[in-house]
């Protein structure tokens, strides 16, 4: 099994963890378990694309995509936007230089956007395929083959994601209809 607390290496990535394990209450929790799938999705399709990820960055924006719906982390916008100033904060806090700070940010800020992120580097890229990946529990595959995803899977039990969006994240973004459209870059 691979947990978040075996993953985070560096200060800045201790601090992701704390961060959407104060906004979601929970350790090991639904959203926190979708972070580490997602990551290790990420490591995935940049194998098979041939691309090197930034690990710190890649794992943070994994760990703190989502969290702009969670009110904790929340001011009542645009969540993939809002949990890009969460990722803007751990790398300022960290003194990342300003590149790697916006790389982080942008890849929270466009994990839906519809159309490909090529022209970004591919941190951007990786995390938007490696959400709909998951979302989608492999049906959409990226290029991925499916037992690389089912590893993925495996390794990061996926109970409790549909009850959870359907429970939980669906009635935020209800409660803010009007950023449905700036989440999926429309």
């Amino acid at each position: 099994m691979a947990y978040a607390d075996d993953m985070v290496e560096t200060e800045a990535e201790r601090e992701a963890l704390r961060t959407l394990r104060d906004a979601t209450g929970k350790t090991d929790e639904m959203m926190e378990r979708h972070g580490v799938r997602c990551f290790l999705l990420c490591e995935q399709l940049a194998a098979k694309a041939g691309e090197e990820l930034d690990r710190e960055v890649m794992l943070i924006a994994s760990i703190v995509h989502d969290i702009g719906l969670y009110d904790a982390a929340s001011r009542g916008g645009v969540y993939t936007e809002e949990s890009g100033d969460v990722a803007r904060r751990i790398g300022l806090e960290a003194e990342w230089d300003e590149a790697r700070i916006e790389l982080c940010a942008e890849a929270c800020a466009r994990h839906h956007a519809l159309r490909t992120q090529s022209g970004f580097p591919y941190e951007v890229e990786a995390l938007r395929r490696a959400d709909l990946i998951e979302v989608s529990a492999g049906l959409v595959r990226c290029g991925l083959p499916r037992d690389t995803i089912q590893e993925v899977f495996d390794a990061v039990p996926r109970q409790g994601v549909y009850l959870k969006l359907a429970r939980d994240i669906w009635p935020v973004l209800r409660h803010r209809p009007l950023t449905l459209p700036k989440v999926f870059k429309l």
